[in-house]
């Protein structure tokens, strides 16, 4: 949503209506993730993408007629049919794409959320299903009428927050944008909300399963950045918004300056610390998100290292790289980094055993940082190393080399030459 979101406020301040679309089911080689939307306006423009452009226009025709009829569509694009093969869906994948009417209201909340870097699921229930009764008494079974007064949920889109980051988030909103939203409690305890249009949390029913659907999804494991839950009985696709990536060099030597730029690309926020003032300076990074000049271990009082950081030491200094990595070590980061040779990583190993880190611990820091692509130029370098954080942020399979390996390399060509 970060990459439509300037978008789509522009066409809401401009008076236009807007539809989402959403990736939520891939087979094969189809070029886009669950979870990739594409923001449509009700005159055609285009903000995002669910395809490599082979099926926007299909997608943009349908969405034009959702956002004037604040409407709600499944698209289903399987490569052997007929309409497939018509829209250039020729890499051989299957699609599905879901298309409703976005509301302004909930486009607010989001946005204010996604201003705050808070973590939330959007949640939207994108078809119905039948229910399963196998195994259950007949005599618990509801009765026809009941199921035929049931209210249908399919293109109801709400966002699910943990409590104390939606109430934030909803205070950021204009009155007359709030009083538009309800709120519904998806844990007992009041830990998880739900927000919802009110127009749809009025209808009979719809409060219950948006509370069941909301913690069903909330529960699911973090590692799963979406997926599906069935209540109501309705198919709800989820897709889960994670705070933004941060990357932090410590020291603004040259490779930080082109690793930040390339950071900045792929959405990450940009940090850089360094005491030697004359290097972290505003021109040397124009575009990065926060400069610090202080010694990494106080810098890090003040900045959280979370599940989303990148930390990258990369002057070359023990008295910077090795409080940076201590501290780095300490913390939940995703990816530790330690640039230099062999040698290198084996002192910086020594130093943090001494600092009392065990092996394991150390073995979380890749050293030599980043893919071995074999270049040399400063820009190379940052490639090499925003690859690597790249490959371990998503799971990639690629052999990364960590400083315990190379510390136990160094040691080994020392003994033999001994």
């Amino acid at each position: 949503m970060r990459e439509v979101r300037d978008d789509v406020r522009r066409w809401f301040s401009e008076g236009a209506c807007v539809a989402l679309a959403q990736v939520t089911k891939t087979w094969g080689s189809s070029p886009r993730v669950p979870g990739s939307v594409m923001a449509i306006a009700g005159d055609g423009r285009l903000s995002g993408s669910v395809s490599g452009g082979c099926i926007e226009g299909a997608v943009a025709q349908v969405a034009m007629e959702c956002a004037t009829g604040r409407l709600s569509s499944l698209e289903k694009f399987h490569a052997s049919t007929r309409r497939a093969q018509e829209v250039g869906l020729s890499c051989g994948g299957n699609i599905e794409v879901f298309v409703n009417a976005l509301d302004e209201a909930l486009f607010a909340f989001e946005d204010a959320l996604l201003t705050a870097d808070g973590a939330y699921l959007r949640l939207t229930a994108v078809e119905a299903v039948e229910p399963v009764f196998e195994g259950i008494c007949a005599d618990s079974l509801p009765d026809a009428d009941a199921l035929e007064g049931a209210t249908p949920l399919s293109g109801m889109s709400l966002i699910v927050a943990d409590a104390a980051t939606a109430q934030a988030a909803l205070e950021a909103l204009a009155p007359g944008c709030r009083e538009r939203l309800a709120v519904i409690e998806a844990a007992s305890d009041g830990s998880v909300l739900a927000i919802v249009p009110l127009e749809a949390a009025r209808n009979a029913g719809a409060a219950e399963h948006i509370a069941r659907a909301a913690a069903a999804a909330w529960d699911r494991p973090l590692t799963e950045s979406a997926g599906h839950v069935i209540e109501g009985p309705v198919d709800w696709f989820f897709a889960r918004v994670s705070s933004k990536p941060q990357i932090i060099c410590i020291g603004g030597v040259h490779i930080a300056m082109r690793l930040c730029e390339i950071a900045h690309v792929l959405g990450f926020r940009t940090v850089v610390i360094d005491p030697r003032r004359v290097f972290a300076t505003g021109e040397r990074f124009p575009g990065v998100d926060e400069l610090v000049h202080a010694w990494p271990q106080e810098a890090f009082k003040s900045i959280p290292l979370t599940s989303s950081t990148a930390v990258c030491a990369l002057t070359y200094d023990p008295k910077i790289d090795v409080p940076a990595l201590s501290a780095a070590l300490k913390s939940p980061a995703f990816y530790i980094g330690s640039l230099g040779r062999t040698t290198t990583q084996l002192s910086r190993y020594r130093a943090l055993v001494e600092a009392g880190h065990s092996d394991d611990e150390i073995d979380r820091i890749f050293g030599p940082i980043g893919l071995d692509l074999r270049g040399r130029e400063p820009a190379e370098i940052a490639l090499s190393v925003m690859a690597e954080i790249t490959a371990v942020r998503h799971g990639s399979p690629y052999a990364l080399t960590t400083m315990l390996e190379s510390a136990r390399k160094a040691e080994a060509e020392k003994s033999a030459k001994a």
